[in-house]
């Protein structure tokens, strides 16, 4: 099956979903039972996936290895945990901001460090001690003489690619890019992940949201609502007929 017959297949599904009910997201996971608690996580939030909120299954975490993959979602700045096709963990990343973008792939990790130093992003300082730019790039700038330079702190380092993109702790504002290219995760879920993670480990990152998402009809409903919502808008805000 390929996108666009999955994307028809999740509009359809939504459509039906909105025609059989008319209750608000609150009340629908309250009156329905059979929801998962992951799709609870999402579906509580009007805001999903642009939250700072993590989710956790413990039960599925306990079953976790080296083995299991991981899933950057560019377009969601989401991260997941897979295990067992289910997902066990989802959290806020930042990626590579425009100037530098978080490759898209199958990688897989090659390395780890618990505590790591960037030898190339980072602060200069002059020979006095000042900090002249802490957004300095050491590759292209030349170190003032009797200066130094410090790579900014990476810790709980998981490399995937050979030119040094890889996840690691960082600073994550939800739906927002803002690194040089690796993946920003929040503390708690990069210590999580680097007790897992092991060489060889999956991770795949993709700018689109990945075909298993076991949550899928939820965001194309939303998607609809939406629009509805903002033709409902243009409609009350229109002239009669014929205005300018």
């Amino acid at each position: 099956m390929n996108i666009k017959q999955l994307s028809f297949l999740i509009l359809c599904g939504a459509a039906c979903l909105v025609s059989c009910t008319s209750q608000s997201h609150p009340a629908l996971v309250a009156e329905t039972p059979e929801l998962s608690a992951y799709e609870k996580f999402v579906f509580r939030s009007a805001d999903y996936p642009t939250v700072m909120e993590v989710y956790l299954d413990d039960a599925l975490l306990e079953r976790a290895d080296k083995k299991c993959p991981i899933v950057i979602c560019l377009e969601q700045q989401r991260g997941r945990l897979y295990v067992d096709n289910q997902v066990a963990a989802d959290w806020p990343v930042s990626t590579g901001a425009d100037t530098h973008p978080t490759p898209t792939g199958a990688y897989r990790v090659r390395f780890k460090e618990k505590e790591h130093s960037s030898n190339r992003y980072g602060r200069m300082y002059n020979a006095a001690g000042k900090c002249i730019d802490n957004n300095a790039d050491a590759f292209t700038q030349p170190v003032p003489e009797g200066g130094r330079f410090e790579g900014s702190p990476m810790p709980n380092w998981m490399r995937l690619t050979a030119d040094g993109v890889g996840m690691h702790t960082g600073k994550v504002v939800a739906g927002k890019r803002l690194s040089h290219g690796c993946i920003r995760l929040p503390h708690v879920v990069s210590t999580m992940l680097f007790d897992i993670v092991e060489y060889g480990t999956p991770v795949i990152i993709s700018e689109e949201v990945e075909s298993n998402y076991p949550v899928a009809y939820i965001m194309a409903h939303r998607e609809i609502e939406a629009a509805e919502d903002r033709a409902a808008q243009a409609a009350s805000t229109a002239g009669p007929e014929g205005e300018l």
